[in-house]
């Protein structure tokens, strides 16, 4: 794994955007604090890497791909309010700390699969154009989906909600998928029932 600091992934990811071109930062280790508030970003792929700090992307437009499988999140994330044009991927990732992604909107999808969540998810709010897939995916914190609008589908196969989930105006246009959740609701109940008097669905319900 190649060290790196803040200020160098800073510069890199603020150079100017090329369609259909996503710098390669794999298994970097991020050794502080990083904060692109406000910024605009080009394509990046950091599959892989480990963050020692936060990384806070609040307020910052992502241009090309977003990409942060397999990576560790050792102080959580902030990308609340933040635009993705791409996908941002993070399947397979770790959040020690919380992930915020309260209001942001995203042009394309978004991807939890198999990821560990260990603290607060935050998606109040949020706008996913394509798909929300979180199928497998651990949710150790409570979940706040209030308000979310998933023009793509809601894919949950499997995932582990284990604080409960809430859900409350949340809309899913397209197919939702609900089988094999797990977990209970702030009162005790099955949090698999709770989602689904939540959730308007606009398309097909498999649960």
């Amino acid at each position: 794994m190649t060290p790196m600091s803040p200020q160098e992934l800073r510069a890199a990811l603020t150079a100017p955007f090329v369609p259909g071109e996503a710098l390669d930062l794999r298994a970097r280790r991020i050794t502080g604090a990083l904060d692109l508030s406000g910024q605009s970003l080009c394509g990046f792929d950091l599959t892989g890497s480990v963050f020692e700090g936060r990384v806070t992307l609040a307020g910052a437009t992502c241009l090309g791909l977003t990409w942060f499988r397999d990576c560790v999140f050792e102080q959580g994330l902030d990308g609340g309010g933040a635009v993705f044009a791409h996908d941002l991927r993070c399947d397979g990732a770790e959040f020690r700390g919380d992930a915020c992604l309260k209001g942001a909107e995203m042009r394309g999808t978004c991807v939890l699969d198999a990821a560990v969540l260990r603290q607060e998810t935050d998606l109040a709010g949020t706008e996913i154009l394509s798909s929300f897939s979180c199928a497998a995916t651990r949710f150790h914190g409570p979940v706040d989906l209030a308000g979310a609008t998933l023009l793509g589908g809601l894919w949950a196969e499997g995932a582990i909600f284990q604080s409960g989930v809430n859900a409350s105006d949340a809309e899913v246009y397209g197919r939702t998928w609900l089988r094999r959740i797990t977990g209970a609701d702030d009162r005790g109940g099955s949090c698999h029932a709770s989602l689904m008097e939540q959730i308007t669905p606009y398309g097909y319900m498999w649960t």
